[in-house]
């Protein structure tokens, strides 16, 4: 465990390496920081947007960033040099979620108007455009086999794309919710949270929920599984992270709070 102290402003986005070696953070005071886990040494910071970051993606191959922020620019930067090696056009001025795929050759982007953009990661190319509802997203997610990208946002329906035709494979009712966060546990399994409090299993075969995982008392904006797809956290506006076990689809009974310094409990 450790604290690193980095941004003067608001983190919006953090991001881990599979390997859990390397963090990567930006926040509304433009800047990009990353750091080595272990020796908790910070080995970048930058600024990266031209105003606030929104959303940061480490590549799996660990040697590249993209960043977005409230601009309509996307940047490409080396994790090593901290050099920007391309800029992109974004969809739309406030670019709220960068993602890339598992594989690595694309990425997709999208915000406030609902437009999603998906590039070749190798040539920096744009491989389409895909339109939406035109309201904002705020959550992507590639499945494992990289064959569907996932979407979510201010609409109260989650829709799911075929990434070789930008054509829609998919659609989740979630009313009334609106979900802030996914993640894929499987190419058969998606979790979602949102406004509703709670987090949800979907089966993707029979586009219905399977399990409501409840124990948030605010909206839940973060979720983070492990490589099995068995083990859920979750992050919520209630301050609280959650560990849920999905294979008992029993949530580990603690959770874990930030206590301010001083205040023994």
């Amino acid at each position: 465990t450790g604290h690193m102290e980095s941004h003067s402003d608001g983190v919006h986005s953090v991001v881990l390496s599979p390997d859990g070696s390397t963090l990567a953070s930006g926040a509304g005071d433009r800047m990009l920081s990353m750091w080595d886990v272990t020796g908790h040494k910070q080995t970048l910071h930058i600024p990266a947007c031209e105003n606030s970051v929104a959303s940061v993606c480490l590549h799996p191959n660990q040697q590249q960033l993209a960043v977005v922020g409230f601009s309509k620019k996307l940047q490409i930067i080396n994790s090593s040099s901290g050099q920007k090696t391309e800029e992109l056009d974004c969809p739309c001025v406030d670019t709220r979620t960068i993602v890339f795929s598992p594989k690595g050759d694309k990425m997709a982007a999208a915000g406030r108007n609902g437009k999603i953009r998906i590039w070749d990661v190798a040539t920096g190319s744009s491989q389409r455009d895909i339109e939406t509802d035109h309201r904002r997203i705020r959550a992507l997610a590639f499945s494992p086999d990289g064959q569907s990208l996932a979407a979510a946002g201010a609409s109260t329906k989650i829709r799911l794309f075929d990434t070789a035709t930008g054509s829609i494979a998919k659609t989740l009712d979630t009313r009334p919710a609106k979900v802030y966060t996914l993640v894929f546990l499987d190419n058969h399994r998606l979790a979602t949270g949102g406004t509703d409090n709670r987090v949800t299993i979907w089966d993707l075969d029979s586009q219905r929920p399977t399990n409501q995982l409840v124990g948030h008392t605010g909206t839940v904006a973060a979720l983070a599984c492990d490589a099995t797809g068995n083990t859920l956290v979750s992050g919520s506006y209630d301050t609280t992270l959650c560990i849920w076990n999905l294979v008992s689809k029993q949530p580990v009974p603690a959770t874990a709070r930030r206590t301010p310094a001083g205040d023994a409990r």
